[in-house]
């Protein structure tokens, strides 16, 4: 239910659930408004056979002149006419609470609804809880609306992303990589759509019922029945009231027999395979490959020549400064860390630990027994 930005001022009982044509003649009303301070005003599709909504969703991004970079809330909620407003600074979703005049659900077939629900409040006021949600440019205006369209959608794709090796959310297409932070594929859900195997011409055409969107859904190349499932390592667990999101598991597993795909490979094969497939269709096997490659050189090069290890070979106890000394002119003799790396390709520790003595020989730095005053602070740099 709506109304819940608003415990602190309002019962929730003053944000009744809005039947369809209330919820569609807001929409109408609304829309057109807030096209008036934004270039882009949006609502995503809503889910197929809902009875009822609990408040309006809009997302809206680039301010239009006279008010960029940003448009005062007061200034939007003297607009839309709402009595409450809970702002929130940047792109984030602000509340606000719009007084439903007395007799407006009349006109709209829904008069008894109206008074039943003013009946149920102290002071018979009730309002729509109208959520707008600023988004920082278009392309992201563009992920919100796909991702958030028809109820639960975006999280059943990603449900079967997941169930591929893939992670998909309104941010895009990436490759989860933990603890490594995750790799991303693409931005744009035309490009990851067609890479899915998802028609787009079917998604616009829109959805009638929500059978129609699990079947459009598992209509991707990359949809397993024999290796799904809604829970385990790398699934986030769901809310309970994403009810269609739950439906859909339930429909799987009713249906999923009735689909036959056989591919001979274990679900760590599959995902590799997929993972593989998805690098090459957006052109970032490369740059994965690259960045996989610079990690490892981090790790190789911080066991090798580490600000602890060179301390060992070179016997200067606490004397950290003379460690960083050493290191440093290592680096410079070497051709920095990339010379050190080639250098180890070809090269043993022990030789490398011969470069380094000779290298503290040549400074002419002793061993220092007491500790540095800034000893903690050069240990953590060098380690």
């Amino acid at each position: 239910m709506g109304g819940s930005a608003f415990s602190a001022v309002l019962a929730a009982t003053a944000f009744p659930r809005l039947p369809p044509p209330v919820y569609r003649a807001l929409k109408a009303r609304l829309s057109p408004t807030l096209a008036e301070f934004y270039a882009w005003v949006g609502v995503p599709a809503e889910a197929p056979e809902k009875i009822d909504h609990g408040d309006l969703d809009l997302l809206v991004t680039i301010p239009k002149s006279p008010h960029e970079p940003s448009i005062p809330h007061d200034v939007i909620k003297q607009a839309i006419g709402a009595k409450y407003v809970n702002p929130m600074d940047g792109n984030r979703t602000s509340n606000y609470a719009v007084p439903i005049k007395l007799g407006e659900w009349g006109s709209l077939g829904h008069a008894a609804d109206e008074e039943q629900r003013r009946a149920s409040t102290e002071d018979g006021e009730i309002y729509y809880q109208v959520d707008i949600h600023v988004c920082f440019d278009k392309n992201e205006y563009d992920r919100i609306l796909f991702f958030h369209s028809y109820g639960d959608m975006g999280m059943i794709l990603g449900l079967i992303a997941r169930n591929s090796g893939i992670a998909l959310g309104a941010k895009g297409l990436k490759i989860p990589d933990p603890p490594n932070p995750p790799f991303e594929l693409s931005q744009s859900f035309d490009d990851i759509c067609q890479f899915l195997g998802l028609s787009l011409a079917t998604f616009h055409g829109g959805f009638n019922t929500r059978e129609e969107v699990y079947k459009w859904a598992t209509s991707s190349k990359y949809f397993d029945p024999s290796q799904f499932r809604s829970a385990g390592p790398g699934i986030t667990k769901v809310k309970a009231e994403r009810t269609m999101y739950a439906d859909f598991v339930e429909w799987v597993e009713m249906t999923k027999s009735s689909i036959q795909i056989s591919h001979g490979l274990s679900r760590e094969e599959r995902h590799g395979k997929i993972r593989e497939e998805a690098l090459l269709y957006f052109n970032k096997k490369q740059e994965y490959e690259n960045i996989a490659r610079a990690r490892l050189n981090r790790t190789r090069l911080k066991e090798a020549f580490s600000g602890s290890r060179v301390r060992d070979w070179t016997e200067l106890g606490q004397y950290w400064k003379g460690v960083k000394l050493i290191m440093d002119e290592v680096r410079e003799r070497m051709g920095g860390e990339d010379g050190i790396l080639e250098f180890l390709d070809k090269n043993t520790e022990d030789d490398l630990k011969e470069i380094v003595l000779q290298v503290k020989a040549d400074l002419g730095i002793q061993g220092v027994q007491q500790q540095d005053d800034n000893g903690a602070a050069l240990t953590d740099f060098l380690e």
